[in-house]
Order: C-alpha cells, then sequence, then structure tokens
C-alpha cells in the first residue's frame, strides 16, 4: 500500500509499512518470551470469516457506528475534577485525525471491529525521536510473537502479508481484549462457539431457500395406461417435466391419453418463521444486542440499556489502555488522563430533556451552551454560551450574591434588585 500526499504543489508515493515502522530499531539479544502456562507466546488472528456473515457483520457494524460517535480527549484532572482540557497535538489525533489514513470516527470504527472479529485491539503509537505521540495505527497482521529482553521488557513481533516484520515493545502498543479468559496475553478466539450458531443460522437460510424453491414445484404421480417397458416411462416422464418446466412462466404441465397425473398434496413444513428468530438471537445474544437496537427502533431506555452494556464497558477499556501507554507514571501523577466521551443525552426524549434542563438550571449546574446542545441549537459564541445560570432571575451565577443583596455588580442600571425602579 502506498500513500498519496499534497504538499508544496507535488504528490508523492510512500510504502506504509516504511511509513510506520522506519524508526522502529529492535534491540538485539531478545528471546521468546515464557508465559505462566509455557511458551504459549505466538498469536494469529481468527480468521473464521465470521465477519463475512450478514448477520454477524450487520451486529458488528451497529456497534462500530456507535463507537464512532464518542470524542477522545486529553484532560488533566485533580481531586477527581477536571481542570484543563489541553489545546495540544495529542488532542487534535484523538479527537480529528490519528493518523493521515482516518478520521477519529473511521479509527474508532475500525479498533471496535477488529474487537468484535478477533477479540483483540492492537494499535501502534507512532512517536517522534523526543517521544511525543505522532499518530496511532490500528494494525491487522497475520502472526504475532511475543519476546523479552535481559530486563525482562516485553516485545512483539508482527508479521504481515507481505512478509515485512517487526519488532516494537509492548508499551508502544495499544492492546484491549475480549473473553480475557485463559491466555495469559491475548483475549479468546470466538473459533467453535460461534461457529455453532453460525452454522445452525446457515441451516435455518438453507431451510427457507428450499421451501422456496419446492413451493413452485409440481409433487405427484403418474399412471401410464397399459404396460410400457421402463425406458419408455422415463422418456414419457421428462417429456411431461420438460413441458411442465419450459420458461414460458404458465406453470402448466402437458399430458397426453396415454397416462394420468394424480397430484400429491400433503404440505409438509420446511420452516418456520420463529427459528430463524431464534438462530439470529443466538447471534445477538454474543454481541449484547436485540434487533430493535440493530434496526434503530430502539427507546430511551433500551439504548441506555444498550450503552451500558456494550458501548461505556468498551469506552473504560480504551479510557484506560491509552492513558497508561501515552502517559509515563510521572505525567499519570499529575493527572494527565485520556477519556472516552459521549453525549448519550442526543437520544432522550423531548420531554426527558426538558425535566433534566428544569433539574439543572436552578442548581446553576449546566451552561447556556450545553441548554443549546441538548436540544439541537447550535452554542452561542464566546464567553456568553458559557456562562452558568440559575433560576434567581437567571442571572450569572457569580452575580447571584450580589443581587440576593442590591449590591452594584458594575453593570448598568444593575443595583436595583430585579429591575425594581428608585421608588419600588
Amino acid at each position: 500500500m502506498s500513500r498519496l500526499s499534497r504538499g508544496g504543489g507535488h504528490v508523492f508515493f510512500r510504502n506504509l509499512f516504511s511509513a510506520i515502522f522506519n524508526k522502529v530499531r529492535a534491540p538485539t539479544g531478545l528471546k521468546r518470551a515464557k508465559m505462566l502456562d509455557g511458551y504459549s507466546n505466538t498469536y494469529v488472528p481468527w480468521n473464521g470469516n465470521d465477519y463475512d456473515n450478514a448477520c454477524v457483520r450487520d451486529c458488528v457494524d451497529t456497534i462500530a457506528r456507535h463507537m464512532s460517535k464518542l470524542r477522545a480527549r486529553h484532560i488533566t484532572r485533580k481531586n477527581g475534577n477536571i481542570i484543563n482540557v489541553p489545546d495540544d497535538s495529542l488532542n487534535y489525533l484523538l479527537s480529528t485525525r490519528p493518523n493521515w489514513m482516518m478520521t477519529a470516527s473511521d479509527f474508532l470504527a475500525r479498533i471496535t471491529a477488529q474487537y468484535y472479529t478477533t477479540n483483540n485491539i492492537f494499535v501502534y503509537i507512532q512517536r517522534d525521536e523526543t517521544g511525543n505521540v505522532i499518530a496511532f495505527w490500528p494494525i491487522n497482521f497475520n502472526s504475532l510473537e511475543l519476546y523479552e529482553d535481559k530486563e525482562n521488557t516485553l516485545y512483539c513481533q508482527f508479521t504481515f502479508g507481505g512478509g515485512d516484520r517487526t519488532t516494537v515493545p509492548y508499551d508502544d502498543i495499544i492492546h484491549v481484549r475480549r473473553h480475557y479468559c485463559r491466555d495469559d496475553i491475548f483475549g479468546d478466539p470466538n473459533n467453535q462457539l460461534m461457529r455453532d450458531d453460525l452454522n445452525l443460522l446457515q441451516s435455518v437460510k438453507s431451510a427457507i431457500i428450499n421451501a422456496v424453491k419446492n413451493g413452485g414445484k409440481l409433487r405427484g404421480i403418474i399412471n401410464w395406461n397399459g404396460t410400457l417397458r421402463e425406458e419408455d416411462q422415463k422418456s414419457r416422464w421428462k417429456d411431461f417435466i420438460e413441458s411442465f418446466t419450459v420458461d414460458n412462466g404458465s406453470g402448466i404441465g402437458a399430458l397426453d391419453n396415454r397416462g394420468s397425473f394424480q397430484q400429491l398434496t400433503t404440505e409438509v413444513d420446511t420452516f418456520d418463521s420463529t427459528q430463524m428468530e431464534w438462530a439470529r438471537d443466538n447471534i445477538y445474544k454474543h454481541f449484547g444486542l436485540n434487533e430493535k437496537i440493530i434496526k434503530g427502533l430502539y427507546t430511551e431506555e433500551e439504548y441506555q440499556a444498550f450503552y451500558e452494556g456494550v458501548i461505556e464497558p468498551l469506552a473504560i477499556d480504551l479510557a484506560q489502555e491509552f492513558t497508561h501507554k501515552i502517559f509515563t507514571m510521572r505525567q499519570r501523577g499529575f493527572g494527565h488522563e485520556i477519556v472516552f466521551e459521549s453525549n448519550r443525552l442526543n437520544y432522550m426524549t423531548v420531554s426527558s430533556k426538558c425535566k433534566l434542563a428544569a433539574a439543572m438550571i436552578p442548581a446553576g449546574a449546566i451552561k447556556r451552551n450545553e441548554i443549546r446542545e441538548l436540544f439541537g441549537y447550535a452554542g452561542l459564541p464566546g464567553k456568553e454560551g458559557e456562562e452558568i445560570v440559575v433560576s434567581l432571575n437567571y442571572v450569572k451565577s457569580q452575580d447571584q450574591s450580589a443581587y440576593q443583596i442590591g449590591k452594584d455588580t458594575g453593570d448598568d442600571d444593575t443595583s436595583k434588585k430585579g429591575g425594581e425602579d428608585d421608588e419600588t
């Protein structure tokens, strides 16, 4: 694969493998890492082609689309409170363009698809010479082997489809796992667990296809008048079949007086719609979904359950892994953190939004722009939209005490309470 880039009016191509790993220099003297369960230090992604199944792809795509709406941010906290959102290149990478090939939404959708098809996410953190993060790359590979050096530092050796190979420190790999049970490092594959349900679904689909095909067939017995040789019976039977199956769309067969046709009308149940629903539900449950979520027909409560059961756990895993792998222990100690946020309020009904706003405004717990965003309106420019308002005549929060005691706030005509005139 190559890169197409425009710079200074010039267009050039660059090998993708070199663009990502050109500065990687693996140390010498590495040996294969030994895990607690022995030397099971090789990982090959599950290639059962589950993603090619329509039902599985619907499930993965549904989760990926909702995950792609999350917003990743670099923040700093103090005493549990967010005190700053740095305007730095890291925030640009996380929220806009993790690498030159992907938007932030593309990035989240792809790693989500990897998560649910291979039960592992692998993202390489690309840094410059000074150690600053310059890109995040989701990577697909043919195989992975674990190595360690004399200091027991863990390394990952990736082998790609084109035969390229690179070895990078495990600390430079964002690794999130699903079904993390038996292996020391990797999530367990779906293989037989998923394969049984996929085979069941395919069997039900085959039954539907056969039912449709058999529905247009003529079933019965031909009684020949007189005694015929076996070869004559086959010849006349063939003539009858061909007369019935000609491409004229009539569905009518022809038979002379040398034989009579007795139709068999016994109905055989070959398909039940509940079978398909049951087979699909077996696939849905692997992903924590149901038909309403897949079709986008969910209620507010149903989406809340979907978010808390599927989206939020993965968002928490990603936030913790990004935070640990991007920042040093000292930086984490100073409150640097990566968070993945979602505005779940967008899925609330208008009635619920009104109740929420009515509850938060009196307490001064919501900004004017947040109220406007809640109802789908554009934010106000400047500081005006970032002001917190309260129920005391909906004044600025920093002025409410002055209004209560009638103190002059410095604004015109603000020395009177609530617009009272001099006589009052």
